[in-house]
């Protein structure tokens, strides 16, 4: 599949990056049919195809040092949040604009920034919408080579029974759609996962021991192909919500599942709730692997530190 798509590089031009394996896949064939409706709604651009895992972090950063304007993530959650990384990197966050035109699994971020899920529409969307300046989540994490790493997060993070489950529907073919993949991958990954004891440290206070199925840090209010699992979280507040998941059994998680869809969990017994601006997280058996989940992935485990970054990023919606 060819690099560059339409016209020749002008760094003057926005810049499309774009995830050939979301959204089931897509061939050059399937892609020349969309650039003609690409290019009615959003204008003259240059257009990238990423090849490998993180191209997009790496694509993104070098639109962003060119002096690109405006770079549109065409993919998933996960492609929107390696752009935005990208941007971060190369410290353009005040200057650059980032779009995003959904074609993925979970399509979590853009239920928050509520894009037009028509592609012309979203595109025209991009073009004509100001502007508007958003937070982003930083994690400092252990990677699976074992080193400390750290990522920037723009919808939402989790660690623990989430993660198993966004690895798992990451790993399915997604045949049926987003909701189905992460609904599935949900429960063939209750048959083995155990709840686990972690410390939790918010804002630089005393560590606290609870028992949890999960963790999810929310500067977007959804993950997981549509649960609104942060309902009150705001991309401009400054900080961040933490709801916690605590010691559910299996039976009560299939129970109540429907009410994390409809944000109306935060009422049970075994949730806890909290605004932060730090997050520290660990495993109190420290040979425990608990998996991090960061807009979809999961490069790493506890334990972790997460942050908000205020005003980071200008996001066109």
């Amino acid at each position: 599949m060819p690099v560059l798509i339409v016209g020749a590089v002008d760094a003057r031009r926005p810049i499309v990056i774009i995830n050939p394996r979301s959204g089931g896949g897509l061939s050059e064939p399937a892609w020349a049919k969309l650039v003609g409706p690409l290019t009615e709604g959003l204008g003259e651009f240059d257009s990238v195809f990423t090849t490998a895992p993180r191209d997009a972090m790496r694509l993104g950063a070098e639109a962003a040092r060119e002096g690109r304007p405006l770079i549109v993530a065409f993919g998933g959650d996960g492609t929107v949040s390696e752009v935005a990384d990208g941007v971060l990197q190369a410290g353009a966050g005040a200057t650059t604009d980032i779009g995003l035109i959904p074609r993925g699994t979970g399509g979590d971020f853009r239920r928050s920034i509520e894009v037009p899920a028509d592609l012309r529409e979203a595109a025209r969307h991009i073009r004509e919408a100001p502007a508007r300046v958003i937070d982003a989540g930083r994690v400092t994490f252990v990677d699976h080579a074992g080193a400390t790493a750290t990522r920037h997060f723009v919808n939402v993070a989790s660690f623990g029974f989430s993660s198993a489950v966004a690895s798992r529907a990451n790993a399915s073919s997604k045949r049926l759609g987003g909701r189905m993949a992460f609904l599935s991958a949900t429960m063939q990954s209750l048959v083995t996962y155990d709840n686990t004891d972690v410390w939790l440290t918010l804002d630089g206070g005393e560590p606290r021991r609870h028992r949890v199925l999960m963790a999810a840090i929310g500067n977007g209010r959804f993950f997981g192909g549509g649960m609104k699992i942060c309902p009150a979280a705001k991309l401009d507040n400054g900080t961040l919500d933490l709801v916690v998941l605590g010691d559910f059994t299996r039976m009560r998680v299939l129970t109540q599942i429907s009410r994390v869809y409809s944000g109306n969990h935060l009422t049970l017994e075994e949730v806890s709730t909290a605004t932060v601006r730090t997050l520290e997280a660990a495993a109190v058996d420290t040979d425990a692997i608990v998996p991090v989940e960061l807009d979809g992935e999961t490069p790493g485990r506890l334990p972790a530190r997460f942050e908000v970054v205020p005003g980071a990023l200008r996001v066109r919606f």
